[in-house]
């Protein structure tokens, strides 16, 4: 998705250690995310088959939700869509990097990338399935039953989200990096929330893409974000002097 290469070419300009942290970090939490996946448990089964069973759930109710959409349109919704996309295209990464590097908030920095790279693995995910599922678009008039066409194709793409997929994953890792601050996970949540929504009242998603893209957004966060906490090793934000680093430590 363009939006990806369009945060990561902007905030290279002024902070290119960023993004070599982020080529060299990505990698091995892939790994230690893979590595995750041989400890799971039953519970962690049945989550997964709840989601499962639930996509498939909802997947009879993709027609009705879109006419629903369809009949419900306004000129303030149609201003606000575009708005509320944002939140799963990157701006809230950029928001937090750059008011953290400007006003020498570490946290924020933090926050940030964790948030790039959460959103940036789950994408990964969900590149893989749009390209294998190739579901038509609701806008393409196919119908929501119009599975196995053309890979690599934007109208052939719609299984999972990726805008869904962006806004979870962001949203939980601010609300687990300030759980300390009453209000803000709501109102990430919310966000990520009408950011979903939104790509449904625009015609380029399925109520059943968009459930699945989120919840591979939301797994993906907190895996990822539990990985962290509880690794030995730690690379992080290191702010002195308006000049931004990365500080490196660990338990020996």
């Amino acid at each position: 998705m363009k939006y990806i290469f369009l945060f990561l070419l902007s905030f290279s300009l002024f902070s290119e250690s960023l993004t070599h942290s982020l080529i060299e970090d990505i990698p091995t939490d892939v790994k230690d995310m893979g590595n995750n996946l041989k400890s799971l448990n039953k519970a962690d089964y049945a989550v997964g088959a709840g989601i499962i069973g639930a996509t498939f759930l909802i997947m009879n109710f993709d027609e009705d939700v879109k006419d629903f959409a369809n009949k419900n349109k306004s000129d303030t919704l149609d201003k606000l869509a575009p708005a509320f996309r944002k939140f799963g295209e990157f701006y809230p990464q950029l928001i937090l990097l750059s008011t953290g590097y400007l006003f020498n908030n570490e946290k924020s920095v933090e926050t940030g990338i964790y948030a790039t790279e959460a959103s940036l693995l789950g994408l990964g995910i969900t590149f893989v399935g749009k390209n294998i599922f190739t579901r038509a678009r609701p806008y393409t008039e196919e119908g929501s039953n119009s599975w196995g066409n053309e890979s690599f194709n934007k109208d052939y793409s719609s299984f999972p989200s990726g805008h869904s997929t962006v806004s979870f994953a962001t949203a939980t890792i601010i609300a687990e990096m300030y759980k300390d601050k009453k209000g803000v996970g709501p109102a990430a949540y919310t966000l990520a929330t009408l950011a979903a929504f939104s790509r449904i009242y625009n015609d380029k998603h399925w109520a059943s893409d968009v459930f699945l893209g989120s919840c591979i957004g939301y797994l993906t966060a907190k895996t990822f974000i539990n990985i962290k906490r509880k690794s030995d090793i730690f690379l992080g934000p290191q702010l002195n002097d308006n000049i931004l680093g990365f500080s490196f430590g660990g338990q020996f």
